[in-house]
């Protein structure tokens, strides 16, 4: 059974149809990749999984719970976890303390078990630099801190929104290598990343958006072939 599902999933902000009965799944241990043109919908996905929009029509489901209209700190504490796109460290604490403060509120625990599921998740995430501060924080660490922040609530789901945006080479590698370890975990991850090439390489199927319209699933092999996506992202010749 899947993780989480969505049926007919819509959203409109005016006249503006954001989301167009989008319906979806990921199952455990899998990486979904969620692809699209700019504008396409899928950080208007993200946000109206983890609770930020109320969709105008649909429904959403974590396991067998409808979870529709729960709030998003429910969500969060049922077991849906996100990045985004602009990371927003707590720049007056450790970045062992930053990721602590994603286990205290996932789960009751004490400061030294969150501690400790601080340390666990570092290990997870090849992160080297728990007691740096944020200043000093590289932008591949930068990355390894939203997502061990994410991590520490204990999700089910976990969406990951743009994470190799402005990493180099080596850097982006080093972040797939990261996904990999997730992964082992037995999360269900939804990966949104404008990076063909890694899309390509890190997940096991895609979904594609255009317009809020969910146009194409598969592999990536068969979907990135696929006429209508093509067009999609290259638009028609005139």
């Amino acid at each position: 059974m899947a993780v989480l599902r969505t049926q007919g999933l819509t959203k409109r902000f005016g006249g503006l149809v954001a989301l167009s009965e989008v319906s979806m799944e990921v199952s455990k241990g899998e990486i979904l990749g969620i692809i699209g043109p700019n504008g396409a919908g899928k950080t208007t996905l993200i946000n109206a999984v983890a609770g930020l929009y109320m969709p105008d029509e649909g429904q959403i489901f974590l396991g067998d719970r409808d979870i529709t209209y729960a709030r998003p700190h429910i969500r969060a504490k049922m077991g849906i976890a996100r990045t985004f796109q602009l990371m927003q460290p707590l720049v007056d604490l450790s970045a062992q303390e930053n990721i602590m403060v994603g286990a205290l509120f996932g789960q009751p625990q004490s400061l030294r078990d969150a501690r400790r599921t601080a340390f666990e998740i570092g290990e997870i995430l090849q992160f080297d630099a728990m007691d740096r501060s944020i200043a000093n924080l590289t932008a591949l660490d930068i990355k390894k801190l939203e997502l061990g922040r994410a991590l520490a609530t204990r999700p089910t789901v976990l969406f990951l929104d743009e994470v190799m945006a402005g990493l180099n080479q080596d850097e982006t590698k080093a972040m797939i290598s990261v996904v990999r370890g997730i992964q082992g975990q037995g999360l269900a991850l939804c990966v949104v990343e404008h990076v063909m090439s890694v899309i390509g390489e890190l997940t096991d199927r895609v979904i594609v958006l255009n317009t809020g319209m969910l146009i194409a699933e598969g592999p990536y092999a068969e979907v990135s072939a696929d006429p209508q996506v093509i067009t999609a992202y290259l638009g028609k010749e005139e």
